[in-house]
Formats: structure tokens, C-alpha cells, sequence
């Protein structure tokens, strides 16, 4: 099976009022908020409390994204085939099945009424931010309307409505990327001849979605404070977009940075002492137990000595098939570790199946948010992150005394090699562990529950001092390879591999990333002086290097004119004369691409556990893999009639209203820092790539000085999904320039640049 990791779901819902949302006795206000918009249509929103930040977010957002916001919305309904139809091979059907399950299940609701105080129940404060950003949302359709909404992808549309708070706490609950969970928990059924076609195996490119981030600590700066860079590469379209906002409560919080749209929180960014980012880890979230069936009935599985029957839910949606609603029914089995899974790789047959273990975050989020935004040091933001475990990736942070951070201590499975052993019994099971790293374990067996240490925040959770972490003062790094290299000076080991691999081959781009550092640190960069600050950094970030170019390219091209065929004439010259840049008048970066998309990268020598940031590093010429991958990316090229010599920016772009606006960066697993990543969906004759996929998002860059945070970074797809919008493509030409914009992180700085002004309350 390919690698395969997807979020289970993560957090939850409404349940009593908080004094601040609370129906106002004597006419006083519930909410009131200032929005305040600078450059790039970015909103700054302050605020006397929560509930008046996620007011103020609700409505800012949704004036940029209203149909973003509301399709989220239609998919969490369960109610998607019922207005857009059954979709490609009913994606709409299995999707609003997976969500009615949810919302039958009124897991939801039951977790908003748990005990005060726990991590499940959300605060007095963390319900505020979600009423708030109701209402907020609510008023900007009710002042706007929905046949006046200016974009035309949901103008007039029937599933864009006013929105309660549960419908906000179960899109928290769901999470954004769970959907490669849909088809095969929805369509596992008992094996019978009519058996509908197996669900492919959820999987998510791991070379692709990622991130990079570094923590530099005060060691390897030259103020002698922290400086951090934030590069999440997420999609450029779609639910996981990220929104670039600020939020202010006078005396309380000031933090600046991006949320993702439709969720008022902040989740990467800088307050007055500290900064942080994200990057896709390497952990898996989820694991499988494998069933024993009864052989006279599939739907029953032994569990301890005993045959259980499986849960069966009756669930209906409604679907629009040839311009007619219709409901449609399926029976859903699941079993106490979870739902039955059924797909490639997962068959239910007449003597085996297989259960879905997620972890569920429940409702943590917007404390645990909260709780990092009142942090002020590392340490502090270490601690919060144990007490709520709700951060799904790797957390890299610096603090304005220097240190650094580097925790991947959310929600992850205990899941040790001695229980794998004791509990991984088939040979399929050993497989699995082996090559992908989840585990598959004997359902029948009570002994074979996933483990609590003392400090785990739920049961069979590993604790978060059992989670890969360290705190430096000269680095941590994290470019989506295990958390064993987050130092290159400091490795971490002797983790269960339920976190990661040790003393593996690193990815081109993460030996970049640390290549880097040692260039820095030793001022051979061209950059100036040794050491890190804010301008540094920037350079780093956008001097769009192709680290694999560097290392193969003149073994290529001097095999490549060896070959003497005259097909590959003009790539040898075209390689030859490349500058080894993503830059928009990078000649020859495209050929480079097509030619590790057809598999040339081939390594002559071996990878080095005591030197993993420089090995492998020379070309096998000697592989016939190599040549031919290179006569296959000419053919390409000149079949679609591309340049082997065109400007990168001639041939990679991102299409906005008819505009192409030419794009720098790579592919990451080339080596390419500033990842951006293209398939051949949008590579058009002529033309070249003409939409982007993912990469290269929210950039930033903070650097703490004597005089506080200094930062600077922008959104590389823009703040609005609304073709009719100013800001729908304004920032993607700042990406393009390589320009940055300050993110105005004093109030005052703020009121120094506003372009519009809105107060608002109810």
C-alpha cells in the first residue's frame, strides 16, 4: 500500500451560552468589534474580548471568502449531492453520508455538555469566539444578502444561509482533510457478489504537502534573539486555504498571522515574545485493528473470547439525480475500536475486515489556540501544547530571549514496537508496519488496546513527553521528514515509529534546508554577514535555489553529451547555460523538472547515517534511467511545443481572471526550498503549467529586537476567493515580485496605514 496519512477528525460544539454571548438584558451589546484594513485588504480586528475577535472575524472573512465559508459549511451539513448532485463517482454521496453519521451520532453535543474544565469541554471563552463568529458571519448575509453576493460561484445559491453555532463547532469537530476517510468507511460493506468496487487507499503525497520552518535560536543570530520563518506549501484552492488576519484585545493579546478560512484562530504567527509555524509531520494519526469473523456472520468479530456483533446505523441522505431530490440509505457498520474500513488494501472478506482507529481531538482547538497566543516563551507554549495535545503537525517556535522549539506532541496513537510485536500478528499486519509505518493490531484482544501513559491527555494517546521535542539555542528545523534531523547537531532517537524513521535518507529539500543553515551560520551565502536576522532570512527564503540542480547538473550534462545522440543536443547546451535557480528568467528549470518527473534522479552513492545532510550526492550516469528520463522530458517538451530554453516564468504560472502571473519556485523533492508544485492537470501546449497546486503559501519572516518583533511575509494566493475582488490576486503579484509586506504588528503601526474602517456590533 502507498504511504498513506490523513487527519482523523478533530473538534466539536455548542452547548450553554457564555455570559458574553448570552441574550443582553436592557438592550447591552452582545458583540462589538473594529475592522481595520490595511494594504492587501488584510483585516486587523480588535476587540474588549473573545467573543468580539470572532465577531469581527466572521464578518471580515466572510466579505472575502463568503463562498469558501458556506461550501465548508454544505459539506459539514451532510447536504452536498442534495444541491450539487451525487458529484464524480458520488464523492458528494459518500461525503454527506460520512457527515450525517457525525451528526446522528450527536457526538457533538455531547462533548459541548462534558465536564467544566476538561480538555473536551470547551471554555467560557473558547464558546464566546465561536458565538461571536456566528453572528458576525450572519451579518455580513444579512446586510449583503445572498442574490447580492458579488462572487458568482454561490450568488443567489440555495445552500448559503444563516449558520448556527453547532454548524461552526461541528466543522471543528470534522477538521479540514479527512475526506480520504470517506468512501472507505461509508462503502465497507459484507462481501457479497454485488460487491461495489473497492475505495482506493487514502493517501497524501508526502513529498508535497508539507512545509518548511526554521527556529533559530540566539546562538546563530546576530541580535541574539530568536528569528523564525514560516513557509507552510498548502493548496491553493480549496477548504485549507489559509487567511492572513490580526487580532487585538487591548492588555491581552496581540498576535498576527493566518487562520485558515472559516476557523477564527490564529494558527501560525508572532505575538509580542513569541513566534511560531507548522509543518505536516511525519506521525501517524490513525491505526487499524484487524478483525476475526464469525464464519457464519461477517457483521460479528470475536472480542475477547466472545463474537460481537457489529453497530449497524441506518443512514439517509438526499441526493439529486436526473433534476430530482430522492433520499438514498446505507447501512454503516462500525465496532468498538471504530468504523469498518474497506478498500484496496483493506478487503472485508468472509473471515477478516478491518477497523479505523482516528484520535479525536474533539473540541480542544480554540483553547489550545488561546492558550498559545498567552504564551510567552517556548516553554510556556511547550506546556500548553501537552495540556491540550490538539496541534496535528510539527511545532517550530523561537521566543524573544532565543530559544527555540521544535514538539510534535499532539494526539498521536501509543502505539510502541513491543505492542506491534505482541499484537501485529499477520502477515499482512507485519507488512504494514514494515512499510508504512501503521499499525495493524488484533482486534479480538483486550491487551491489545493502544497504551495511556500518566501524562497522556486521553486514553491511548502517547503522552507528550513520550512525543519527539527539544529545546535549542542555535536551531530546529523541520522540512516534513522525520523529527530525527530537526537538529543536524542533535538528532533525536530511540522514538516508536508510530512518530517517524531514524537514520534514514533525508529528502533533498530537507538536506537543503540544513545546507542552508551551515551556509548562513559560516556567511558563505553571498548574503553578507555570518548569522541570521530578518533581511537574511528573507534572502534565504526567496533565493530560490535548486540544491538537486547543483549537485547533478554537470554530471548530467557531461553524460548527456557524451551519449552523442542529437536528440538531446540542445537539452545538453540548455542545462549547461542554466543558472541551477527557480527564478522567473531561470532558463532550463522546466527541462530539470520534466526530467526528475521521469525518474532520473538516480544515485551513484550511498546514503551515510553520520552525514546525512551531504549523502547521497553524485549522479549514477552509468543508469540507463538517467538518459532515458532526460529523452523523455525533450519529448514532452517539444510535443507541447515548449521551449527547452523558455523563462520559467514563461511556462509556470497561476491563472487569475484570464491573467497568467508568472510564479518562481519548485519542486521540493528536487531539492527546491521555495516549494511550488504543478501536475500535469494544468500543463497546457504552449503555454506551459497555468494554475498552481500547492506550495509556497503564507511566508513570513520574524525577527525579536530590543524594540520588539519585527516581521514581514505575505499571502502568495491573496486574502479572497472572489474573482470580483480587489485582493483576489494582489498578493500573488507581490509573490511574483518577491516583494514582502510588513505585517503591522504594533497598534499604532496599524492606524498608520489603514485604508478602510468599520465598527460593528449587536
Amino acid at each position: 500500500m502507498r504511504a498513506m496519512i490523513l487527519a482523523a477528525a478533530s473538534i466539536a460544539v455548542l452547548a450553554a451560552c457564555s455570559a458574553e454571548s448570552a441574550p443582553a438584558a436592557g438592550g447591552t451589546m452582545k458583540f462589538s468589534a473594529e475592522i481595520r484594513r490595511t494594504a492587501y485588504g488584510v483585516p486587523h480586528i480588535k476587540a474588549a474580548s473573545m467573543g468580539g475577535i470572532g465577531y469581527g472575524y466572521g464578518y471580515a472573512s466572510a466579505q472575502d471568502n463568503v463562498c469558501e465559508i458556506a461550501d465548508r459549511l454544505l459539506t459539514v451539513a451532510g447536504q452536498r449531492a442534495k444541491y450539487l448532485g451525487p458529484g464524480e463517482n458520488d464523492a458528494n454521496v459518500t461525503s454527506d453520508l460520512y457527515h450525517q453519521r457525525m451528526i446522528q451520532s450527536k457526538r457533538v453535543e455531547a462533548l459541548l455538555a462534558g465536564p467544566e474544565g476538561a480538555a473536551d469541554t470547551p471554555s467560557a471563552e473558547a464558546r464566546a469566539l465561536a458565538d461571536g463568529y456566528v453572528a458576525g458571519f450572519n451579518r455580513y448575509l444579512r446586510e449583503t444578502g445572498v442574490d447580492k453576493i458579488s462572487d458568482p460561484r454561490c450568488k443567489g445559491a440555495a445552500w448559503v444561509h444563516d449558520i448556527t453555532t453547532l454548524d461552526f463547532w461541528r466543522h471543528m469537530y470534522v477538521g479540514q482533510t479527512v475526506d480520504g476517510f470517506f468512501a472507505p468507511t461509508t462503502g465497507a460493506a459484507p462481501p457479497a457478489a454485488d460487491h461495489a468496487a473497492l475505495a482506493p487507499d487514502p493517501e497524501i503525497d508526502e513529498s508535497g504537502w508539507g512545509s518548511n520552518a526554521y527556529g533559530i535560536g540566539r546562538e546563530m543570530t546576530k541580535g541574539g534573539k530568536g528569528v523564525l520563518l514560516g513557509n507552510p506549501h498548502y493548496p491553493w484552492d480549496g477548504v485549507n486555504r489559509f487567511y492572513r488576519t490580526h487580532f487585538i484585545i487591548p492588555g491581552d493579546i496581540n498576535i498576527v498571522g493566518v487562520s485558515y478560512i472559516g476557523m477564527p484562530m490564529i494558527r501560525i504567527g508572532h505575538t509580542e515574545t513569541l513566534a511560531w509555524s507548522n509543518t505536516v509531520s511525519t506521525a501517524r494519526r490513525n491505526g487499524y485493528y484487524e478483525l476475526q469473523l464469525n464464519p457464519q456472520d461477517p457483521t460479528q468479530y470475536r472480542y475477547d473470547g466472545q463474537w460481537v456483533p457489529m453497530t449497524r446505523d441506518s443512514v439517509s441522505v438526499e441526493v439529486m439525480r436526473d433534476g430530482k431530490v430522492v433520499p438514498e440509505a446505507r447501512t454503516l457498520y462500525s465496532t468498538r475500536w471504530g468504523p469498518l474500513f474497506e478498500s484496496e488494501s483493506y478487503p472485508w472478506t468472509k473471515d477478516r475486515a478491518y477497523a479505523l482507529r482516528t484520535v479525536e481531538v474533539g473540541l480542544r482547538d480554540p483553547d489550545q489556540y488561546m492558550a498559545v497566543w498567552r504564551s510567552k516563551t517556548v516553554r510556556d507554549m511547550k506546556a500548553s501544547l501537552a495540556k491540550w495535545q490538539s496541534f496535528r503537525f510539527n511545532a517550530t517556535a523561537v521566543d524573544s530571549t532565543g530559544e527555540a522549539l521544535y514538539g510534535d506532541m499532539g494526539m498521536v496513537p501509543n502505539v510502541s514496537q513491543a505492542l506491534v510485536d505482541k499484537c501485529a500478528t499477520s502477515a499482512f499486519a507485519k507488512k504494514q508496519w514494515k512499510e508504512t509505518r501503521f499499525a495493524v493490531l488484533d482486534g479480538s484482544r483486550p491487551d491489545c488496546d493502544w497504551a495511556t501513559d500518566k501524562d497522556s491527555s486521553a486514553p491511548g494517546i502517547a503522552g507528550a513527553e513520550e512525543g519527539p521535542h527539544q529545546f535549542r539555542t542555535d536551531y530546529v528545523m523541520q522540512s516534513n521528514d522525520s523529527y530525527w534531523l530537526t537538529n543536524m547537531y542533535a538528532p533525536i532517537t530511540g522514538l516508536s515509529p508510530t512518530f517517524g524513521d531514524e537514520a534514514t535518507p533525508r529528502s533533498l529539500r530537507t538536506r537543503a534546508s540544513h545546507e542552508q543553515v551551515e551556509r548562513r551560520v559560516a556567511g558563505t551565502d553571498e548574503f553578507g554577514a555570518a548569522k541570521f536576522d530578518l533581511e537574511t532570512m528573507k534572502q534565504v527564503m526567496l533565493s530560490d535555489r535548486h540544491y538537486g540542480g547543483e549537485l547533478m547538473r554537470d554530471d548530467l550534462v557531461k553524460a548527456c553529451r557524451a551519449s552523442g545522440k542529437a536528440k538531446l543536443s540542445q537539452a545538453c547546451d540548455v542545462l549547461a547555460k542554466w543558472d541551477l535557480k527557480v527564478n522567473l528568467d531561470s532558463r532550463g528549470a522546466h527541462l530539470f523538472h520534466m526530467f526528475a518527473e521521469a525518474g532520473g534522479i538516480q544515485w551513484k552513492d550511498k546514503f551515510d547515517p553520520k552525514d546525512p545532510v551531504h549523502t547521497p550526492a553524485k549522479l549514477d550516469t552509468g543508469s540507463p534511467k538517467v538518459l532515458a528520463a532526460l529523452e523523455t522530458a525533450v519529448d514532452r517538451l517539444n510535443e507541447l511545443k515548449i521551449p527547452l530554453d523558455a523563462k520559467l516564468g514563461d511556462v509556470q504560472a497561476e491563472t487569475r481572471n484570464g491573467k497568467a502571473i508568472p510564479i518562481h519556485g519548485g519542486a521540493g523533492p528536487e531539492g527546491v526550498f521555495n516549494v511550488i508544485s504543478v501536475d500535469d492537470k494544468s500543463l497546457e501546449p504552449v503555454k506551459g503549467w497555468t494554475s498552481i497546486r500547492h506550495g509556497a503559501s503564507w511566508i513570513y519572516v520574524v525577527e525579536f529586537t530590543d524594540t520588539g518583533p519585527k516581521s514581514q511575509g505575505f499571502l502568495s494566493y491573496s486574502e479572497s476567493t472572489d474573482p470580483s475582488s480587489p485582493h483576489y490576486s494582489d498578493q500573488t503579484e507581490l509573490y511574483s515580485k518577491k516583494g514582502w509586506d510588513d505585517l503591522l504588528f504594533n497598534d499604532a503601526d496599524v492606524e498608520k496605514a489603514v485604508v478602510s474602517r468599520v465598527k460593528i456590533s449587536e
